[in-house]
């Protein structure tokens, strides 16, 4: 094959807890009158919407070249990121991930969830869960939340947009109302909800809970630092990059431009790009491909060098497997 950025069908998700709030803030189309809360937009099932590739899942053109689309990266358990928006107007159920181990243990799944969140916007007080606010054990926490006392163990966060919180598997969390952000994190759906905030979901009956798995994987540390700092590795006239993460799973990087930079993948791993503000071309030996705020691609590892050409001002997050994922 001859590799060039990948563009996708976004996956969009109803949840009782969304809204239409990316309409406005990442140009997405909806479905009329309903709550969307998700908008999947690299995974393994996606389908790509441009050139040869165009129809195919993600997932079957990463088995069908691995080589080209995530160089030295593990395929043996598909395509390892999952990136997405979400839309949070009311609290997220209270959750926690497993990890590796874990996964396989209780679900037979060969991966966890690690997850990290970039708040793209919030509103004034809007606040996350991150961890406990009190010492805490297993058994304590199920009596809490026995005793509907869940929410009063918990850390409250206040966040706003441009933080970054890194949510590892077992660190219980909850996204609050009035923030969309994007989230980056391994594909994984496995999620324990331990706490639902007494309501029903979009069927009227209150949604499942699983408070032995969830505990089994549950982490309990107080107090801990939720949002990161960001650290500046280039600024130049015009460019700006700020490295969010380096982790087990994941990198992840915002890059901020007002002229042409140049990246390149070494042929080692593929590069997922989110704008979030803005627009931009993405040029090289390849057909341009044009990106407006709230769009997403999938740079191939087979792609080595390529450009980031501005249209104005941008601003996007380049994330990338890392090589053993």
């Amino acid at each position: 094959m001859n590799p060039y950025p990948l563009l996708f069908e976004p996956s969009l998700h109803i949840k009782v807890w969304g809204g239409r709030a990316m309409e406005i803030s990442l140009n997405k189309s909806l479905p009329p009158n309903e709550p969307v809360g998700e908008s999947w937009e690299i995974y393994s099932e996606n389908r790509i919407a441009n050139g040869e590739f165009s129809g195919l899942t993600l997932g079957e053109v990463t088995a069908q070249f691995p080589n080209e689309i995530v160089g030295s990266c593990n395929v043996e358990n598909g395509f390892p990121l999952l990136i997405k928006f979400l839309d949070a107007q009311d609290w997220l159920s209270v959750q926690v991930h497993p990890d590796d181990t874990l996964a396989l243990i209780l679900e037979g799944e060969p991966r966890g969830k690690t997850e990290c969140w970039y708040i793209l916007d919030a509103a004034p007080n809007a606040e996350i869960i991150y961890g406990f606010s009190t010492e805490m054990n297993k058994h304590d926490f199920r009596t809490a939340i026995e005793n509907g006392n869940a929410k009063n163990c918990l850390q409250f966060v206040s966040v706003k947009a441009g933080d970054f919180v890194n949510v590892p598997a077992g660190t219980v969390h909850a996204i609050g109302p009035g923030i969309v952000l994007y989230e980056l994190q391994q594909t994984s759906d496995t999620t324990y909800r331990l706490y639902d905030w007494e309501r029903t979901g979009l069927d009227g009956n209150p949604r499942e809970l699983h408070i032995d798995k969830g505990l089994q994987c549950s982490h309990f540390e107080v107090n801990s630092t939720a949002v990161s700092k960001q650290i500046t590795e280039l600024i130049t006239d015009g460019i700006s990059l700020v490295s969010l993460l380096r982790g087990q799973y994941f990198g992840l990087d915002k890059i901020m431009l007002s002229k042409q930079f140049w990246l390149n993948t070494e042929s080692t791993t593929p590069h997922l790009l989110s704008v979030i503000e803005g627009t931009l071309e993405v040029r090289g030996e390849f057909t341009s491909v044009r990106l407006e705020c709230g769009q997403s691609a999938l740079i191939p590892a087979g792609v080595s060098e390529y450009m980031l050409h501005p249209i104005g001002t941008a601003t996007l997050l380049c994330a990338f497997p890392q090589s053993n994922s």
